[in-house]
């Protein structure tokens, strides 16, 4: 079949007419290019439109102008604007462009679509596309790819000369240098402006990434698209739910774009019900593509040149809990050396698929959404399902190890796999979200990480987050029909209620825990749940039944030979003791408890007795003796940087300098006590001190308030 005669485009003079651009396809098969309109009039080199709305790049726009401006002090003949599909990266170059033009910094400008990621375009036909449009004539062209090269950089000096300026050169969508590199004129004056989804690292330009844009600016794009369509939009002015839709985006652009392209189209639709519609959907991107656009199908195109490996890579990540994932993780996930693994890790990272920082690799929600559906499909090969429990169990064992430390006495061995406590509470810290997410998505294949995570949270105070984990670790031991196992949940979840102050929930949790345990014969862990169950009674006011608890937890440790959990439940039998003004045998009761604890060499539980004891001595008024006692606590838990036990001994001290009959030295107490349980999500105790501060104040005749 014979090929069509192309139509020249409209000359006037030396100049060819690009205002008002209009998408054409040549002889290539891609758009690589823009034909004038019939009858256009002032000819010049030019660009295509931005398109409406397009906003809250303002940082980035600059940074792009300051190195294009020809008497800027930090100029770049080669600039790349770069980050993953959909960024918003070609629209950014299209604005510097026009404000670079509109400043008069360029005589002209060429643009070209190379279209790396659908069917890219070869840079040496690049090359011919600009020479078309330099109007060079073909009968001209050399036979060969250097020569037209060459040719090109001439016509375009050429050009430049008629026109009285450099031109520049926006080369968008390039997925390697190679498109790139012919295209590079040969005069400094000139500038090339390049958008890509990778790392152009060849060709030795200044990089300016991409990200999302943060919420306000999201909500500011969304409203502004809803404007441009019907500026009386009232939809427009609903913040809140255009914030969640936004949050849902991930603050994504061309994510963002599509979402108020969906509502212009539906004036019925309210941003609440697309907002809830993403929120809830198993996969966003099912949602995100209009008539003319398709989230997932960039994200198709950015993985369709990745190497097998790295794909693969990609689709695995999917599988991974948690915001991110560190190096050693993402090997195990992978099934390969950390090595290979990395190789991998970069591809994605040069394709800004994910991000690295510090040994931990990160996904946008969207591209996690994305690789979370193409492991999702694969799941009958059965090696996407070993991946994930290969997963399951690294983090669970890791997990194991750090838990070691946490309670560790003299003469026992924590795991090596930590140097001390300090490096395995660091683990968990990093961890945390990852474990947390692991727990949510893994509970019907085990019980293990539930139940390392749950001392880690209490450590922490995270009684939330304690309360979560106990549950599902009750379903999965009843799932797995583990009932001493449920148990040991159930107390837990009694100890993370009691600390939020639901008492009576705390004491169900710990009868239910004693029911189970009391009917697998387990002494062990029935004696820690009557210790629980104790402190519970003594906060709802049942201390009788508190300290008949407390008996009877010491003496089941005591019958075990455990002389640790023998000394807590005679300490938490002292405080009993106390509520009940039965202040001697309180004393004894925390002296036994002392010296069982500086037997097993646990200093912190002692400097906890030492605390305990300081306030009963407080009530029989031997207040030498307690403030000596809750100097020493102060001091041990400063010295561990325990502070929320700091907190409670410099409370309990300050209590006891006013019984004394001195404020004056109660207050500095007091108000770093204030300071301390504030911080550490105390909220009860943190109100008694605060008021026991502003009564010592008040006592000295100074001011009340304890902001």
């Amino acid at each position: 079949m014979g090929q069509k005669k192309k139509k020249s485009p409209k000359r006037s003079g030396s100049r060819v007419d690009m205002r008002e651009p209009v998408p054409r396809r040549d002889a290539i098969g891609v758009q690589n290019n823009y034909a004038p309109p019939e009858g256009a009039a002032a000819p010049v080199l030019g660009l295509p439109q931005v398109d409406p709305g397009f906003t809250s790049r303002d940082t980035e726009l600059g940074r792009v102008l300051a190195l294009l401006d020809p008497k800027g002090t930090d100029q770049a003949g080669l600039v790349v604007a770069e980050g993953m599909g959909g960024v918003g990266k070609t629209q950014l170059a299209l604005v510097v462009g026009h404000k670079a033009l509109a400043r008069e910094w360029f005589a002209g400008a060429l643009f070209i679509d190379l279209h790396g990621y659908t069917t890219p375009v070869d840079g040496d036909r690049a090359v011919e596309s600009f020479l078309h449009a330099l109007e060079v004539p073909t009968q001209r062209w050399p036979a060969d790819a250097d020569g037209k090269r060459a040719l090109y950089r001439s016509a375009l000096e050429r050009r430049a000369e008629d026109l009285g300026g450099p031109i520049l050169v926006v080369a968008d969508n390039a997925s390697h240098a190679d498109q790139v590199r012919p295209l590079l004129p040969g005069q400094t004056r000139h500038r090339v402006l390049i958008t890509s989804r990778d790392r152009l690292t060849s060709l030795h330009s200044r990089r300016i990434v991409l990200g999302h844009l943060d919420e306000a600016h999201s909500v500011s794009l969304l409203g502004e698209s809803l404007r441009i369509v019907d500026p009386d939009d009232e939809r427009a002015d609903d913040t809140a739910d255009l914030g969640r839709m936004a949050k849902a985006c991930g603050g994504l652009p061309l994510a963002l774009r599509i979402c108020a392209a969906i509502l212009s189209a539906a004036p019925d639709m309210s941003t609440g019900e697309l907002a809830t519609t993403l929120e809830d959907a198993e996969s966003r991107l099912v949602h995100l593509r209009d008539d003319s656009r398709n989230l997932r199908a960039v994200f198709e195109q950015s993985r369709a040149r990745l190497s097998k490996d790295a794909a693969e890579m990609l689709a695995l990540l999917g599988l991974a809990p948690g915001p991110d994932i560190s190096m050693t993780a993402a090997s195990v996930l992978a099934g390969d050396t950390e090595q290979e693994t990395l190789v991998s890790l970069r591809a994605l990272a040069s394709a800004h698929l994910v991000s690295g920082k510090k040994g931990r690799w990160r996904m946008h929600d969207l591209v996690a959404d994305y690789a979370a559906s193409l492991a999702s499909g694969k799941n009958e090969t059965g090696r996407y399902p070993r991946a994930r429990r290969r997963l399951l169990q690294h983090y669970t064992a890791v997990a194991r190890d750090a838990r070691s430390h946490l309670d560790v006495l003299p003469g026992e061995e924590p795991s090596p796999a930590f140097r001390d406590r300090s490096a395995a509470l660091k683990w968990f810290d990093t961890e945390r979200a990852v474990l947390l997410d692991a727990v949510h998505t893994e509970v019907e294949r085990g019980i293990g990480l539930p139940f390392a995570l749950i001392p880690y949270l209490a450590n922490q105070r995270s009684f939330h987050d304690m309360e979560v984990v106990s549950r599902i670790a009750i379903h999965a031991c009843q799932k797995n029909k583990s009932p001493e196992n449920e148990g040991m949940a159930w107390n837990g979840l009694g100890l993370a209620f009691r600390q939020v102050g639901r008492f009576e929930e705390a004491i169900e949790a710990h009868h239910r825990a004693l029911g189970l345990l009391e009917q697998c014969g387990d002494p062990f862990s029935e004696g820690m749940a009557w210790n629980g169950l104790g402190l519970a009674f003594r906060k709802v006011g049942r201390f009788e039944e508190a300290i008949e608890a407390h008996h009877r937890a010491h003496s089941m440790h005591r019958q075990l030979g455990d002389t640790h959990r023998e000394a807590i439940a005679w300490n938490n039998l002292g405080l009993a003791l106390q509520e009940v003004g039965r202040f001697e045998e309180a004393i004894e009761a925390h002296h036994r408890a002392q010296g069982l604890l500086e037997q097993c060499g646990d200093t912190h539980r002692e400097a906890t007795v030492w605390n305990n004891l300081g306030t009963v001595l407080r009530e029989v008024d031997r207040f030498e003796e307690a403030t000596a006692l809750l100097n020493r606590a102060v001091d041990y838990f400063a010295s561990c940087r325990d502070e929320h036990s700091e907190g409670d001994a410099r409370y309990e001290l300050g209590l006891t300098w006013v019984a004394a009959g001195d404020p004056d030295r109660a207050v500095p107490y007091l108000e770093r006590a204030v300071e301390l349980l504030g911080a550490n999500n105390d909220p009860h105790l943190h109100g008694k001190a605060a008021r026991a501060l502003a009564e010592a104040r008040a006592a000295l005749g100074g001011p009340v308030s304890t902001r």
